[in-house]
């Protein structure tokens, strides 16, 4: 399937409401500034009336003049503003034929988005596995500096296992702090992956399924995921792990800093 025809698969329309404008991911926002797109009942206490809407809905309802505008009629202006992407990178550098070529496109994409970034208040991080350790670690803690990005992300080292579930339990942790300092960002996972999970992250459970659950994770938590899937999709959990956290796989050959940028772009 092409680049251009999933697009629309990728991340669904954006409805939490934000507290700050950015400027890239077109979002709702939950203070007065922002341009007026739709409205939605109000509280008693509403501050941003959407008069035009009170006075319709007064208008429907009692149909004669003069119009009494009562508690029910209210409704609250819904703003629109454009939000800053806080962008995780899970890069699989377990060992294979590719491994080394995957990293290194990875960090391609990490750095002409850093370099877009630039005005626009993004930031991006990058988590991989800990070379000969059964857990995974924060290559990259979020930043919008290249030269910082440039200095961590200079040599990570290949893997001899793979533990998908716990780089996807640390992305999301990651997020999930960026998120409590930044709120008006929006998150966004790019799993970078053959899927073939061999670390559980509790002794005794299945690597595929704790991988799953941490998927279902994210789309609880409202968090975008595309899988740029490393195999040739019969094999490892890719397929699966898109499906089940809401998201989209792609063939890694797509994987391109354009794509990434477009998509960022069409969903707002």
């Amino acid at each position: 399937m092409r680049a251009d025809a999933v697009f629309g698969q990728r991340l669904r329309r954006d409805r939490t409401e934000r507290t700050r404008p950015g400027r890239r991911a077109r979002s709702l926002a939950s203070h007065r500034k922002g341009k007026y797109s739709r409205h939605r009942l109000a509280p008693r206490r509403a501050t941003d009336v959407a008069l035009d809407a009170t006075l319709r809905a007064a208008a429907l309802r009692g149909r004669s003049a003069p119009i009494r505008v009562e508690a029910g009629d209210l409704r609250r202006k819904v703003r629109e503003h454009r939000s800053p992407f806080a962008v995780c990178f899970v890069v699989d550098n377990s060992w294979s034929v590719h491994a080394e070529r995957m990293v290194e496109k990875a960090k391609g994409v990490v750095f002409r988005l850093l370099e877009d970034a630039t005005g626009r208040g993004d930031k991006v991080a990058l988590v991989a596995f800990r070379g000969g350790l059964p857990e995974a670690t924060v290559a990259l803690p979020f930043t919008s500096s290249l030269a910082a990005a440039t200095r961590r992300l200079k040599r990570i080292p290949l893997s001899g296992q793979t533990p998908l579930a716990d780089a996807l339990r640390r992305a999301r942790i990651l997020l999930r702090q960026e998120l409590s300092k930044h709120p008006n960002a929006v998150p966004l996972v790019v799993v970078v992956t053959d899927g073939e999970a061999t670390v559980p992250l509790r002794p005794g459970s299945d690597p595929s399924a704790d991988a799953l659950s941490e998927g279902q994770s994210l789309r609880r938590g409202r968090i975008a995921c595309v899988v740029a899937d490393t195999s040739d999709g019969t094999r490892g959990c890719a397929v699966e792990l898109a499906r089940v956290s809401g998201g989209t796989r792609i063939p890694v050959a797509e994987l391109a800093p354009e794509l990434l940028i477009e998509l960022a772009e069409r969903a707002g």
